[in-house]
């Protein structure tokens, strides 16, 4: 049986952006989960230094993995169309 590929916004090929553009982005995505998160962690979650980084890696890096960088690079390629 053949399926057929649908195509959704997210699987159309994306411009390349420049190295600098890109490490702006990052830097803007970073900059306020590395600064709310590990605070919400101490508090809610533990104090011990070593728990609240291990656990704040463990949620910044998917969420600029998988939702942020990729939902900035959809927008670039939507807006520069």
């Amino acid at each position: 049986m053949k399926t057929k590929n649908i195509p959704t916004p997210i699987s159309q090929p994306i411009k390349s952006v420049s190295r600098h553009t890109m490490a702006l982005l990052t830097f803007i995505a970073l900059l306020p989960l590395v600064y709310f998160i590990p605070p919400w962690v101490a508090q809610e979650i533990t104090t011990q230094h070593g728990w609240v980084t291990v656990i704040s890696v463990a949620i910044i890096v998917p969420v600029i993995s998988y939702l942020v960088i990729p939902s900035m690079l959809y927008l670039i390629s939507r807006l520069s169309k």
